[in-house]
């Protein structure tokens, strides 16, 4: 396996009219690979360190500490001529997200493509390179400062490999996918990664995710989800982690009790006396609005796990999906996700609604596995 001593191509950009320049020369191509370097300790947004561009030649490093006139690179990621190509690439949309107020359009995931073009799932950054390319990648700069400025030469040529790198593999990983009849799979999961980031960005959609929140009561549902919502606010407003704020075990804790005094919420657990004294009086104000709501007014129970004994449907369908995931030769996370999997069971076994608003339940994913599935396994199961 080669090292990576080539000679690298980076240029340095620094200045709006040089961002322009550059931006102009990429919306003339097909495609661009696309990365970015932040930090997120101890904050709630991203704090953008670097961003990385290359055709797979020239690597392209914009310094977002220095940019204020970012009209020409938002333009870009939204041009749907030109692909941007990225891997694992969730945390990037934060980033852009943040940064730009828009997530790019066209994009291509090279983590998602591999699940298709070789059964590979979540594979490393560094294992595609070396499978595709033969070249071995060092990680040494993984938990740089991105925000420090000058950076090394070492962080320029790790973060410069990022994107020549993925460049050059990514019309090799396209050639596997086409061969295969896939590539269309691939950029559907792409667009349902950015649906599920819309999804997870939303505290209306997600707050149900917080761990048995299924034993709560209506009043406590209600409290959960006021609370959830009121965090992320709060979360955003102070620029700091969600936890930092209310950590989900208290939020469940406080649905759970629902305490209506300052001595009951000081007892509540992984509560601290710092945010006790925060947040302790917006806590009682919503706890009132909840106990002053009518019945009709609450939440309502959310679904219980599956007993037991639906264990046995779930084994029996995941072996399927392997057996198809094999016959396809793909991975089998990508056949049927377990965020996916789940809604399934149940429908099979207590009949409960399938959302088929998911783009992840629809195209081919649902005529290659989904309806076999309920056919398969529930000769009447229905359809929308």
């Amino acid at each position: 396996m080669e090292n990576q001593d080539q000679d690298l191509n980076i240029v340095w950009v620094a200045d709006n009219d040089a961002l322009a320049e550059w931006c102009a020369y990429w919306a003339e191509l097909p495609v661009i690979a696309v990365d970015t370097e932040f930090i997120r300790r101890t904050t709630y947004f991203p704090i953008t360190g670097l961003i990385q561009i290359s055709e797979g030649e020239k690597a392209v490093l914009i310094d977002p500490l220095a940019i204020d006139q970012w009209a020409p690179l938002r333009d870009l990621l939204v041009n749907p001529s030109v692909m941007k190509v990225f891997h694992a690439c969730s945390e990037d949309l934060d980033v852009f997200e943040r940064l730009l107020g828009v997530l790019p359009t066209p994009f291509y995931d090279t983590q998602i493509g591999e699940a298709y073009a070789a059964a590979q799932w979540s594979l490393s950054y560094v294992k595609l390179v070396a499978a595709y390319l033969g070249i071995e990648v060092a990680k040494d700069e993984t938990r740089s400062d991105w925000t420090q400025r000058p950076l090394t030469e070492a962080q320029k040529r790790y973060a410069a490999l990022d994107v020549v790198y993925l460049a050059q593999l990514y019309p090799l990983q396209v050639a596997k996918l086409e061969q295969k009849n896939m590539l269309s799979w691939a950029l559907e999961d792409c667009e349902s990664l950015k649906w599920q980031h819309q999804m997870n960005a939303d505290p209306e959609q997600n707050w149900t995710g917080i761990k048995t929140a299924w034993r709560l009561s209506p009043a406590g549902l209600t409290l959960l989800r006021l609370l959830f919502i009121w965090r992320d606010q709060q979360a955003r407003k102070e620029n700091v982690p969600k936890g930092q704020i209310l950590k989900d075990r208290t939020l469940w804790a406080l649905g759970k009790t629902l305490p209506d005094y300052h001595k009951a919420i000081a007892e509540t657990e992984e509560l601290t006396g710092k945010q006790h004294r925060l947040y302790g009086d917006v806590i009682l104000k919503n706890v009132a609005l909840v106990k002053g709501l009518s019945q009709d007014e609450l939440q309502l129970p959310l679904p219980v796990p599956l007993p037991s004994q639906a264990g046995e449907l779930t084994k029996a369908i995941k072996a399927y999906i392997r057996e198809r995931a094999q016959e396809l030769e793909i991975a089998p996370e990508a056949m049927l996700k377990r965020k996916l999997l789940e809604p399934l069971v149940h429908h099979l076994y207590d009949g409960s609604t399938i959302d088929w608003q998911n783009p992840a339940m629809t195209g081919w994913r649902r005529e290659i596995i989904i309806e076999p599935v309920l056919e398969r396994f529930n000769k009447d199961a229905t359809k929308p």
